[in-house]
């Protein structure tokens, strides 16, 4: 099983994991955590905590640059960058409100002053 997947299941049944250095902290619900799942967490720690660490790196990162909204490469679309979970997101500019729109356009307008 892959470390996504491992995670993603792991999430799914309200098991949350935190790395610490090189200490994997477990946060679950009474029983959850069976002697085959400690066996699991035990032979997947390492690639588990260096997951977690892009995560929590990439999720610092998507903090910090906040919500960016600008015109896509695509012509007709506005891409949308999630402050919550680092992702882009293509919109269809006929499906976006005005502000977003003015905020597109405000973008492009401070690239070109860049230039």
């Amino acid at each position: 099983m892959n470390v996504s997947a491992l995670l993603a299941e792991l999430r799914e049944r309200d098991i949350r994991l935190e790395a610490d250095g090189l200490v994997l902290h477990v946060d679950a619900p009474a029983g959850a955590v069976t002697e085959e799942l400690r066996a699991v967490l035990r032979e997947h720690r390492r690639a588990l905590i260096r997951h977690l660490e892009r995560e929590r790196k990439r999720l610092e990162e998507a903090d910090r640059r906040g919500l960016v909204i600008k015109f896509s490469r695509e012509r007709g679309y506005v891409s949308l960058h999630d402050p919550t979970t680092g992702e882009w997101h293509e919109v269809a500019i006929s499906d976006c409100p005005p502000w977003v729109l003015e905020d597109a356009r405000a973008h492009r307008r401070r690239r070109e002053e860049r230039r």
